[in-house]
Formats: C-alpha cells, sequence, structure tokens
C-alpha cells in the first residue's frame, strides 16, 4: 500500500483516527440489561460498536459497567467499516443500538455525547440512584469536566500512543483479541493502522498546537489532579460523578500501551484515583455477541 493510502486511511472521514481519537466520538439480537433497566422499559437490548482503544467509546462503557449494566461490544474494523457498512451511513464509532425490552425497531445513537445523555436519562428514569444522588453524578461541575476530557484529555492520547512505529504496532495490538477477525483482518489492521497512525501523528500535532505531546498530556494530568480532584477522592467527593467517569474511560482506552504505564506511574496520586475508580467500575459487564457482530 502507498504512502498515499496510509494517509487518507489515517486522515479520512470514516478512519479510526477521525472516529476514535480526533472527532470530539440494522436489527441486532442481543441480551437484556439489568432487570432494573429493563423494567423501566427505556434500554432494553444494548449493543455498542466501538474501537477497543477509542477514548469515547471507553467512556460509554465505564458509565454501563459503572452501572452494573450489561451490554454487548462489536468490534469495528477499522480498514473496511464492515461490521456497519450494510446498515449505517454514519461510518465513526461508537454507535449505540438500542432494542426494546418487548421487542420492537431498534433505536440507533450515534456519537457518545449524544448516546451518554439518552443513557443517563434511562438511567435516572430507572431510578438506580436515588435522586439527590444522580442530580449529584451529573452536576453541572461533572459535565464540564466531561467536556473538557473530550475537548482537552482525548485529543492527546493520540499524539502519545503513535510517537513511533513500535507505539502504534502496540497501540492496535488489541485486534489480535478481536473474536471475529480473520488471520489477514488482524495482520492487516495491526500493520496498516499502525503505520498510518504514526504517519499522522505529525499532522494532528500540527492541527492541535501541540509541541511536545508527552509534556502537554501531563499538563493535562495536572489539570485533572489540581483542580479536578483537589485532593478528594473523586472529583464528585466521596462517588465518582459523571466527569471522573469520562476522564477514567479516556485513560483506560490506553491501558495497554507504555504511554499508560508511564503516566501513572509519573502522577502518583492519579494513580491512586485510577485504582479508586477500577474498583468503583468493576470489571466489564461487555460481552462478545454470541451470534456473532
Amino acid at each position: 500500500m502507498s504512502v498515499r493510502a496510509f494517509t487518507r486511511i489515517a486522515a479520512g472521514g470514516g478512519g479510526l483516527l477521525a472516529a476514535g481519537f480526533v472527532d470530539r466520538a440494522l436489527t441486532p439480537q442481543t441480551r437484556p440489561l439489568s432487570t432494573a433497566a429493563a423494567a423501566a422499559g427505556t434500554l432494553g437490548h444494548i449493543r455498542l460498536y466501538q474501537y477497543q482503544i477509542c477514548p469515547f467509546c471507553n467512556k460509554i462503557k465505564a458509565l454501563l459497567d459503572l452501572h452494573g449494566l450489561e451490554y454487548e461490544t462489536v468490534d469495528v474494523n477499522p480498514l473496511t467499516k464492515k461490521e456497519i457498512k450494510p446498515w449505517s451511513e454514519y461510518r465513526k464509532v461508537p454507535i449505540a443500538v438500542l432494542t426494546p425490552p418487548a421487542g420492537g425497531e431498534p433505536e440507533q445513537i450515534n456519537d457518545s455525547p449524544v448516546i451518554a445523555e439518552r443513557l443517563l436519562d434511562a438511567i435516572d428514569a430507572a431510578a438506580l440512584r436515588p435522586a439527590r444522588a444522580a442530580k449529584a453524578f451529573r452536576s453541572p461541575q461533572a459535565m464540564e469536566w466531561a467536556q473538557w476530557s473530550d475537548a482537552k484529555l482525548a485529543v492527546l492520547l493520540f499524539p502519545n500512543i503513535t510517537r513511533s512505529f513500535g507505539e502504534a504496532y502496540q497501540a492496535f495490538g488489541y485486534v489480535q483479541d478481536v473474536p471475529h477477525f480473520s488471520t489477514a483482518d488482524r495482520l492487516s489492521n495491526q500493520v496498516v493502522g499502525a503505520c498510518a497512525m504514526w504517519m499522522a501523528q505529525g499532522k494532528i500535532k500540527k492541527k492541535y498546537a501541540i509541541d511536545d505531546e508527552r509534556q502537554a498530556l501531563r499538563g493535562a494530568i495536572r489539570t485533572w489532579v489540581g483542580e479536578g480532584l483537589a485532593g478528594r477522592a473523586f472529583a464528585g467527593g466521596d462517588a465518582p460523578h459523571y466527569g471522573d467517569v469520562c476522564v477514567y474511560g479516556c485513560l483506560r482506552a490506553i491501558d495497554r500501551t507504555a504511554a499508560h504505564a508511564e503516566i501513572l506511574d509519573d502522577a502518583p496520586e492519579l494513580a491512586r484515583w485510577y485504582g479508586r475508580m477500577e474498583e468503583a467500575v468493576g470489571p466489564s459487564k461487555g460481552s462478545y455477541p454470541l451470534e456473532g457482530p
């Protein structure tokens, strides 16, 4: 594949970069959500189309995991989009598909802020938290930090995991664990995807006026620790609010990379908060669809 083709994959409107890192970002049969949400008649079955290293996808998964809601995930092939092309004109991720508990027409929801709002409304309608706690979870401060995570933190992750081909290759290692990817899918995505991401790194730094990507990320972490956490267990106080969830989701997206380990090593207070968030969010409630994507 030519250099021009690599660049087009990285920078094109439907590519992994646009869908997962920089923009910001059917009739499936799925398993039911938790009893509370299903009884509320607001969510039903949920399937999330994702890239595992997409911070916006991980934000949605962290929100669901925190509330103990079961869901299914389908990894989209970054090069072919074959999992969504047949039924969706929207070619970015995340995409959520909700199917009513009693059956009926599935609802496709695009873009992480829209998905999150829909889920938060449903969670509140199902009364999964007391009214006062629900209000605190979505406080103006929480929503400001959620927006900050999209606009300031998430855009710094891509340059930090693509400083070299080796780092980009490591980031794309997740494709080896996707059940429905063929051997050719795995090889092409890890090699071609890593090349594309690595080659696009300079362009993205220029777009966002990033000089030293690691220093910029450390600065964002200092902002979160100093102004967000401000000496508390969570930005939400004794319990996480939505801002905590979004920042945690962004960082969890790169947890298989050297950058993630370095960030936590450099910021002990962040590492302690991250550990508390891991405990609060708990293990993933996501599963791969039994019948395939």
